[in-house]
């Protein structure tokens, strides 16, 4: 499903119910009056996302925007974004998603290099987010997408919503856009950054996308 020009992405309920503490909510709180993005003002809207979320909250977040998750959990999907310049710059950990390239620039104590990506593939699937900088959402390990067959995705570091960027088997298509919305990586690529952010911790680490995808070669 499309929300505006906003694609989904997947990510499963345990990962959501993790953050909720962290954000001060618990397992079954919706959002209140007044805390629902303005994109999704209407109450008839925010009443109808509010019950699909409690009847299967695995498949809602699977199936809806950012955003409309947001409005039936009072989340703003832009919680992570970072703004100040200091921050960014102080970052131990700094990923730099270059959709033009297709690369992806680590910079860290020691460590200076490039990965070649996938990111998504446009235009339904582009990766939104050029021009800005999020902190990391939450990492995983093994994370499976239970939005496309179970598909494993080894060493998952989440951002700016459903986004994840993620070891891929599909590494041939590494250096051209190929996914739904996320950051492939070669699985030892993948290894290698996930290592660097739990090392550092996710709270000294920053993901900066910039850029413009590149359309499909005919």
């Amino acid at each position: 499903m499309i929300f505006g020009s906003v694609p989904v992405f997947s990510m499963d309920f345990v990962s959501v119910k993790r953050q909720l503490p962290a954000l001060g909510l618990s397992d079954g709180q919706l959002a209140q009056p007044g805390s629902v993005p303005e994109v999704l003002s209407g109450e008839e809207l925010v009443a109808r996302l509010r019950a699909e979320a409690l009847a299967d909250p695995a498949a809602f977040i699977d199936e809806h925007s950012p955003q409309e998750v947001g409005a039936a959990f009072g989340l703003q999907p832009s919680r992570f974004k970072i703004t100040d310049p200091k921050r960014i710059e102080a970052a131990a950990v700094k990923l730099t998603v270059d959709l033009t390239r297709q690369r992806l620039v680590v910079v860290s104590s020691g460590t200076n290099k490039e990965f070649k990506i996938s990111s998504g593939l446009p235009p339904e699937h582009a990766t939104p987010g050029s021009g800005s900088c999020y902190a990391p959402d939450f990492i995983e390990e093994m994370h499976y997408s239970s939005l496309y067959n179970k598909a494993p995705m080894p060493n998952s570091i989440f951002f700016n919503g459903n986004i994840a960027m993620h070891g891929t088997n599909a590494e041939a298509m590494l250096g051209r856009p190929a996914s739904h919305g996320c950051i492939r990586l070669s699985k030892a690529d993948a290894k290698t950054v996930y290592a660097l952010v739990r090392a550092n911790g996710k709270s000294k680490a920053v993901i900066c996308v910039q850029g413009v995808t590149p359309a499909p070669k005919p």
